[in-house]
C-alpha cells in the first residue's frame, strides 16, 4: 500500500450523525483510508474544512463542497501551499484585472486573488499536484446542478433538518439574530439538548437586537448582548491588531468583516465553537426570480448588476474587465444550465469569498464556526428541490412553521422576524426589505450613526470614524471624503495598474451618496489601507 500521509487538516467533518474536529478528523479520515484510495473518499465527506494530502508521487489537497475554508496554491514552477496570504502578498504581484473584480464586488472571481502567482482553491474540487512533472490536474466531486428538480415533502426535509445537529454537540455559542435562521437553529439545538450561549452585537436600538433578546429571553438560554457604543474600536483596528485583522480576512481576495473581528476577540477566552445561521441562496430560488434565466447574456447580465456594481460601473473597458474575468471564472461549470450556473458563481466568489468569510476571524481566535445550513445533505436536498417550493423560502418557511417550531419550541412562531417573508404568514411584516440606497438620501448624521452600527453593516472599526467626521459626510464628492485617494492612485499608476486607477480616478468625483454600504467599505478600506495590507 503507497505510504499516506495528511500534511493538513483543518475543520470539522460529521458523519453518522457525529462531528469530528481537526485532529478527530484526521484519524477518521486515515482509518477509511486504509481500505479504500484518495480518490472515493469525496463521495462522502460532510463538513467544513480544507486539507492537505501527500501519497508517494502525488499531492491531493483542496476544501468542502461550499468553501466554508479557504486555501492557496502557488505554482511557481513547484507546487507551494498557501494558507497565510499576508505573507504572499507583494505589490509587485498585484494583477490589474483581478483588483478591478476587488474594486467592483468587494472580492476577486473564480480561483484568482488580485496576485498573479497565488491562486484559490475552488469548493467541491480535488487538486492533484504531480510532483514528478509539476502538473496540476482537478477533480470535481460536487457541484450545483438542478436538472433533476423534483417535488420534495416538508415532512422528508423536516426529518433531514432535525439531523443536522450532531448528538455529540454539546455546547455552542450561537450568533442570534432577529433573522428566521438562528432562530430555527435555536430550536434544532434545544430539540437536541445542546447548551446553548446566544449573542448579538451592535446597539440596543437595533431592531435586530430587540427581537433577538426576545427570542432568547422566552427560550431561556444564556444570552449577551454586545454594546458596540460602548467599545474602544482603536483597541480592535490599529497597530498589531490592524494587521491581524488584514490576516485574519482580508486573503488576498475579499474585504474582512469588521463586526465579527470585535466578536471574536470579545469571546476568545471562554467559547470553542460558534454556530451561524448563514444560508444564502440555497433556501431561494435560482436569481431569486419566477423565470428561469434563458442564456449566457441573461446570466452575464444578472451576475453583473447584481454583484458588480458596488462602485458602480466607469467605463465600457471597466465593465469589459468584469465580463472577462467572470466568464474566465466559469470555464468549469456546466454548459447552458444558467440557473444553476448562477447560483454556483454566487457560492464560489460571493457566498466562499466574502460572506462565510466572516467566519475566518473567529477561526483566527482558534473558535471553530459550525454552519449546520452548509451541510452537504442540506445542499444536496435543495439541490434537487423544484424551484417553485424554493421561491420565496417557500418549502423551507412552511416546513419550519408546521414541523420544527411546535411543542416546546411553538412560541418562535408568534415572535416577529427581521424577515418579511417570514412575517407574511401571520402578519403584515414589521421590518422592510433594506433599500440602503435609498435610506442614504434621507440620512442626516444621527440617522446615519444608526445605520453604520447595525450589525448588518460590519462598520464598527476603520469606517465609523471616516463615515461619522462630518455631518455632509453623504454630500461629499469621494476625493473630499477619502484623503488617501489621490495618493493611492498614484501608487496604482507607478506599479502600471492602470484599470483600477482609471475606475478611482472616475470615482473620485462622483458623491459618496451614489455609493451603496459595501461601495463605502470597499473605498475606505482598500484605498485607506492599500499599501499596509499589501506590505
Amino acid at each position: 500500500m503507497e505510504t499516506l500521509k495528511f500534511k493538513l487538516f483543518k475543520g470539522y467533518l460529521i458523519e453518522d450523525s457525529l462531528i469530528y474536529r481537526d485532529q478527530e478528523a484526521i484519524n477518521k479520515l486515515e482509518h477509511y483510508l486504509q481500505s479504500n484510495s484518495v480518490e472515493s473518499l469525496f463521495t462522502y465527506l460532510n463538513g467544513s474544512f480544507r486539507y492537505v494530502i501527500e501519497v508517494e508521487k502525488l499531492i491531493y489537497f483542496g476544501i468542502d463542497h461550499f468553501g466554508g475554508y479557504p486555501l492557496f496554491y502557488s505554482l511557481n514552477p513547484d507546487l507551494e501551499i498557501i494558507t497565510n496570504p499576508r505573507e504572499f502578498a507583494s505589490l509587485s504581484d498585484i494583477n490589474d484585472n483581478h483588483l478591478c473584480s476587488l474594486l467592483a464586488s468587494g472580492f476577486s472571481y473564480g480561483e484568482t486573488t488580485i496576485y498573479n502567482k497565488m491562486k484559490e482553491c475552488l469548493p467541491g474540487i480535488t487538486y492533484i499536484y504531480h510532483k514528478i512533472d509539476n502538473t496540476l490536474n482537478r477533480q470535481e466531486w460536487f457541484s450545483i446542478d438542478y436538472r433533476n428538480h423534483k417535488k420534495q415533502s416538508k415532512e422528508e426535509f423536516a426529518q433531514l433538518l432535525k439531523s443536522l445537529i450532531p448528538t455529540n454537540f454539546t455546547q455552542t455559542h450561537l450568533a442570534l439574530t432577529g433573522g428566521i435562521d438562528s432562530r430555527h437553529l435555536l430550536a434544532l439545538f434545544k430539540k437536541r439538548g445542546t447548551a446553548i450561549n446566544a449573542f448579538t452585537y451592535g446597539t440596543p436600538e437595533n431592531n435586530d437586537i430587540r427581537i433577538a433578546k426576545e427570542v432568547a429571553s422566552q427560550a431561556q438560554i444564556a444570552y449577551t448582548q454586545y454594546n458596540f457604543a460602548h467599545l474602544n474600536m482603536k483597541e480592535y483596528f490599529s497597530g498589531s491588531a490592524l494587521d491581524e485583522f488584514f490576516t485574519a480576512g482580508f486573503l488576498g481576495r475579499s474585504l474582512p468583516f469588521e463586526s465579527d473581528w470585535v466578536v471574536s476577540n470579545l469571546i476568545k477566552n471562554n467559547a470553542s465553537w460558534v454556530t451561524t445561521g448563514y444560508t444564502s441562496f440555497w433556501l431561494r430560488s435560482p436569481n431569486q426570480d419566477k423565470l428561469p434565466l434563458q442564456n449566457k447574456t441573461e446570466l452575464m447580465h444578472k451576475i453583473v448588476s447584481t454583484h458588480c456594481q458596488q462602485t458602480l460601473i466607469s467605463s465600457g473597458k471597466f465593465k469589459d474587465v468584469l465580463i472577462a474575468n467572470i466568464d474566465e471564472s466559469m470555464t468549469h461549470f456546466a454548459q447552458e444550465l444558467y440557473d444553476s450556473d448562477y447560483d454556483r458563481w454566487n457560492v464560489e466568489n460571493r457566498q466562499h469569498k466574502y460572506i462565510i468569510n466572516s467566519c475566518n476571524n473567529y477561526r483566527h481566535s482558534e473558535i471553530e464556526v459550525f454552519l449546520p445550513l452548509f451541510d452537504r445533505r442540506f445542499v444536496s436536498f435543495l439541490n434537487e428541490t423544484k424551484r417553485e417550493q424554493r421561491y420565496d423560502q417557500k418549502l423551507y418557511m412552511e416546513t419550519i412553521l408546521s414541523h420544527i417550531f411546535i411543542d416546546n419550541e411553538e412560541y418562535l412562531k408568534n415572535i416577529p422576524s427581521t424577515n418579511p417573508k417570514y412575517n407574511s404568514y401571520f402578519q403584515e411584516a414589521k421590518q422592510p426589505l433594506h433599500n440602503w440606497k435609498n435610506r442614504f438620501l434621507k440620512l442626516d448624521k444621527h440617522n446615519l450613526n444608526r445605520v453604520v452600527r447595525s450589525p448588518n453593516n460590519h462598520l464598527y472599526g476603520i469606517l465609523q470614524a471616516v463615515l461619522l467626521q462630518s455631518p455632509g459626510f453623504l454630500s461629499l464628492k469621494i476625493e473630499d471624503a477619502f484623503p488617501n485617494l489621490k495618493s493611492t492612485i498614484a501608487t496604482l499608476r507607478d506599479l502600471g495598474l492602470n484599470n483600477s486607477a482609471n475606475h478611482l480616478s472616475w470615482l473620485r468625483k462622483k458623491r459618496v451618496v451614489q455609493l451603496n454600504l459595501l461601495g463605502i467599505e470597499i473605498i475606505g478600506f482598500l484605498v485607506e489601507n492599500f499599501a499596509l495590507i499589501n506590505n
